[in-house]
Order: C-alpha cells, then sequence, then structure tokens
C-alpha cells in the first residue's frame, strides 16, 4: 500500500503552532470550541496537502530543503509560481 505523497510529510512544530493555532483562536471567537476543533482540523489538513504538493513539484530540486526548512507559504507561492510559469512556457 502506498501513500498519497512519495514523501513522509511531519508539519513543522512552529509552523504548525503559527498557523493552527491562529485558525484556533480565530475559530474559536466565530464558532466556540466546535469551531476551534474543526478549524483547526482544517487548517491542519490544508497545511499538510501544500506541503506534499509542493514537495511532489520540487523533487527535482529543493524538496529536501523545503522539507526541512520551508513553510506553507513557500509551499503556495511555488505552487502558483509554477502554475504562472507553466503559463508562459518557462517551466517544464
Amino acid at each position: 500500500m502506498t501513500g498519497v505523497f512519495k514523501v513522509i510529510i511531519i508539519p513543522l512544530v512552529i509552523t504548525s503552532f503559527f498557523e493552527c493555532g491562529a485558525a484556533a483562536v480565530i475559530a474559536e471567537g466565530q464558532g466556540g470550541v466546535r469551531g476551534c476543533i474543526i478549524g483547526t482540523a482544517v487548517a491542519s489538513f490544508v497545511m499538510v496537502a501544500l506541503v506534499g504538493i509542493s514537495a511532489a513539484m520540487y523533487s527535482h530540486t529543493i524538496q529536501n530543503w523545503m522539507l526541512i526548512f520551508g513553510g506553507n507559504d513557500l509551499s503556495f507561492f511555488g505552487i502558483i509560481a509554477n502554475f504562472i510559469a507553466k503559463l508562459f512556457g518557462v517551466a517544464a
């Protein structure tokens, strides 16, 4: 049985604290404890999905560096930059 991604994704502790913690605080103010739990779960899923998608995109360049030091900002903007580069025929 193979996983969704070809690498093991362990979310960064600091990234998880700030992104999912902020989602929990905002969601708790909007929806109480239920919103806090759902908001944190959604933020965690999105964070892992972004890192997994960008790890596959960067498999021949900065994949190892990104999995150790990169956060979701690198993942999200990297996906957008790759799409724009492919749109203009710059990237392979």
